[in-house]
Parts: C-alpha cells; structure tokens; sequence
C-alpha cells in the first residue's frame, strides 16, 4: 500500500510533464493577434449556386502566418480564391493557403483575393450577421462577424471606395 501514493505522484507528474511540453515552444504574452475587418457576405442571387464574402486581414506581429482554411455559420462550403491574369484572361482560382507576412494586411476584394461561399442551409439576408471562422496553420483561429449585404449596397461601396481614392 506505501507504493500507492508514490505511484499516483508519478502518473500526475508525467501527466504534467508531458502536458507543458506538448505546450511549450511559443509564449502567448507576446503574440500580437490578427484582426479582420469589414467582413461582408452577398446575398444569394436567384438561381445561384455560389455567392463571395470579402474582409481585410492584418498580421501585426513579427512573424508571418499562413491562412488555411475559412467557415462562414451557415453556409455548408468556404473556399479561399483569387483572381489572377494570365495570357491577357482573368482566371480565378482556389487557394490552399494564404502567407500573411508580418506587419502587413490583405484585402479580400473583387478582382483580387475572396471567399466563394457554397451551400446556404438558410437564406441570407441583407442586415444579417454571419460568424466568419479564419483557421491558420499554427492552429490559431480569429472568429469575427460578417455583414450580410446585397449586391447594390456591396456595388455602392465598392463604388464609393474608388472615389475616395481618385484622387491618390
């Protein structure tokens, strides 16, 4: 019976040894957070089968990250896209993955990087809020909401955007 307690020390021991080390490795303190902004997701059009979400991400901290994944609450796909030229053609294709380098921002726009979003279990509506899910590679999440907006107010904004910069 004098080896009971021993033994239970052990195991608690080695639980708490092997927990601080799977851990270790990175300091939370010291970790300036990625931010999203203006996230916004289109209505539906009628008939279609796929509509596009857009944000700014920003990496503040000192090391560059790496998106890889992205889930908007209640659409049943999220696929990272970007257009690209190619032979004078714009092309769109799905992303893997998305470096984020340190100090710097991506905006998801049109005719650049966006969300494809597929399969709504429910209507979305203008005025809606959606939680908008970013999953990176070193197992970090950022949560966010994103305003459901129609195509004229989306088409209004992006057309007030260029306005405000014209004179640039």
């Amino acid at each position: 019976m004098k080896l009971l307690p021993a033994f239970s020390f052990l195991i608690t021991s080695l639980f708490y040894s092997t927990f601080s080390s799977a851990h270790s490795g990175h300091d939370h303190n010291d970790v300036a957070e990625v931010t999203v902004s203006n996230a916004q997701v289109r209505e539906f059009l009628p008939a279609s089968k796929a509509s596009v979400a857009y944000f700014t991400i920003t990496n503040p901290s000192q090391q560059a990250t790496t998106l890889t994944k992205a889930t908007l609450d209640g659409l049943g796909r999220v696929e990272i896209h970007q257009h690209t030229h190619v032979d004078g053609m714009m092309k769109m294709e799905q992303v893997i993955s998305l470096e984020i380098d340190a100090h710097s921002s991506i905006e998801f726009k049109p005719g650049g990087y966006h969300l494809m979003v597929f399969d709504p279990e429910d209507e979305l509506k203008a005025g809606q809020e959606r939680k908008l899910t970013l999953y990176f590679k070193d197992g970090n999440r950022v949560f966010t909401q994103a305003k459901v907006v129609s195509l004229h107010d989306m088409s209004k904004e992006t057309s007030q955007k260029s306005k405000e910069h014209s004179h640039h």
